[in-house]
């Protein structure tokens, strides 16, 4: 393994703990912009849903038209034909569900957050890494070593100390939340294992450009589907949300709101960092690595939306850091394991 080869396998991992960290700050803009103030919960039934797909739908749209301007302004959407043409069956298939994961993940998330303690929505999230273990061992044929276990193992240890006491607290809502978290889950953790399919064919500036454009098809037909298109809806778009908690209140207009989560917290720039790194990453490692968003996301909330962290959460999220920080070295020996087992073949 090169110098520059090493340098990107380490490093690989970071950068997606880096990209899923950017995340964490969706809340304080994405929170208000569901529930339009702080006071509306528990949210309407009639309102939040609907509410949400078709901010979703907003956020892709403009993702889509920000990734295509920089994909013909990069004169790289030859390239992307040709990547495209190179699809075969498996490659269809991990795009369909690219598609499907990034809207409904992201629309599940929102509901999730929205019935519940965002922050214990975001703790529920971690079901993820186990996911995209079970995802990567049937799609890749990846069979992790002992290293990953170990740390898996301690990563859901850290997840048991930060959601026991969460799901223990009565709440109407709770049940809803803990559902759409995991369906959230079940997209996101299976969308690490189909992009690195994908990676193979195409680079990650044109992978991005492709989950948009597949995200933004089946938002539009599932907004069709529960009718979310209506005046009341549209409306977000000139409504003034105000963000970044009590203390804070900074008014922002919806539409900016939306176009401010898509550039930098929640789409775009987090996504393209995403890929690149998953590039150099084993599938089920930068599964793992994704825990830098709840981990931070925790303290965000806390500072921003006032939701408190019990000792126990504390404790867990550290445990998370440790892990996270170790995945770098974890991945390469991974890769140095891959190689060995090639060279003796």
């Amino acid at each position: 393994m090169d110098p520059q080869e090493q340098k990107e396998v380490i490093i690989g991992p970071a950068i997606v703990a880096a990209a899923n960290g950017l995340r964490a700050f969706d809340a304080p803009i994405r929170y208000p912009l569901v529930l339009k103030n702080y006071e509306l919960f528990p949210p309407n039934p009639a309102i939040v849903p609907s509410r949400s797909i078709f901010i979703v739908l907003i956020e892709h749209l403009i993702g889509t038209f920000l990734v295509l301007l920089i994909l013909f302004s990069r004169k790289t959407h030859t390239l992307l034909r040709k990547q495209v043409a190179s699809f075969d069956r498996k490659d269809w298939l991990s795009f369909f569900f690219v598609s499907l994961g990034s809207g409904l993940g992201l629309y599940f998330f929102m509901l999730a957050f929205s019935y519940g303690n965002p922050t214990i929505a975001i703790l529920l999230q971690k079901s993820q890494p186990l996911i995209t273990l079970l995802f990567a061992m049937i799609v890749l044929n990846e069979r992790p070593s002992k290293w990953f276990y170990l740390s898996l193992v301690v990563a859901f240890f850290g997840i048991y100390l930060m959601i026991v006491e969460g799901l223990s607290e009565e709440s109407s809502n709770a049940f809803y939340a803990a559902l759409f978290s995991l369906i959230a889950a079940i997209f996101w953790g299976s969308n690490t294992v189909w992009g690195r399919v994908l990676t193979d064919k195409v680079d990650y500036w044109n992978l991005t450009t492709l989950r948009y454009l597949g995200g933004s098809a089946v938002l539009i037909v599932v907004n069709l589907v529960v009718g979310a298109y209506k005046p009341t809806n549209f409306n977000v778009l000139s409504e003034t949300i105000y963000t970044f908690g009590a203390d804070l209140n900074i008014p922002l207009n919806g539409f900016v709101s939306i176009f401010l989560v898509t550039i930098f917290t929640g789409g775009i720039l987090p996504l393209v960092l995403y890929y690149y790194g998953l590039r150099w990453s084993r599938a089920f490692v930068g599964g793992v690595a994704e825990l830098a968003f709840p981990v931070l996301a925790i303290f965000v909330n806390f500072y921003f939306l006032g939701f408190g962290l019990t000792f126990l959460q504390l404790v867990g999220a550290i445990v998370l850091i440790i892990v996270v920080t170790l995945m770098s070295y974890i991945n390469k020996l991974e890769h140095d394991r891959s190689n060995a087992e090639a060279n003796n073949t």
